[in-house]
């Protein structure tokens, strides 16, 4: 058998790495990325959302794993119920722009997991920066 071909994403642009759709609600935890923050803006028509308002996304710029279960518990309930949070870290021997440092996937995945989330995607959000989509699981969802 042979294997699974890859599929190269590399040429998409970020917002639609992010599936950031025109009129989403999207919200902004932590140092993000100015120039990636302009282009959601751009992409969805609107500005970001305060957390008065329910999010389709969050992009959430994770300073460390030990704040990441307590912060994804609050954030689940600021989203729609098909909506996401993006985590955000460091690529692997890089800081990132906002100074955050790598955390490596399988040490945040079950971080999400104790926050009632589930993983199912990922995406290199920049050259110094990937992320990880986490989604209530659809027996969860109201």
């Amino acid at each position: 058998m042979r294997p699974k071909a890859q599929k190269d994403y590399s040429h998409r642009a970020v917002t639609d790495k992010l599936d950031i759709k025109t009129d989403h609600a999207v919200r902004n935890i932590g140092r993000g990325d100015p120039e990636l923050l302009e282009r959601v803006i751009e992409k969805s028509g609107r500005k970001l959302v305060t957390a008065r308002t329910r999010a389709d996304i969050i992009l959430y710029w994770l300073k460390g794993a030990a704040e990441n279960t307590p912060q994804l518990v609050k954030l689940k309930t600021k989203i729609a119920h098909n909506g996401g949070i993006w985590v955000f870290t460091a690529k692997k021997g890089l800081s990132s722009q906002s100074g955050m440092d790598h955390i490596k996937r399988e040490d945040v995945i079950p971080l999400g997991l104790a926050a009632a989330l589930v993983d199912n995607k990922s995406c290199s959000a920049s050259a110094r920066e990937s992320a990880l989509w986490f989604v209530i699981r659809k027996a969860d969802r109201s």
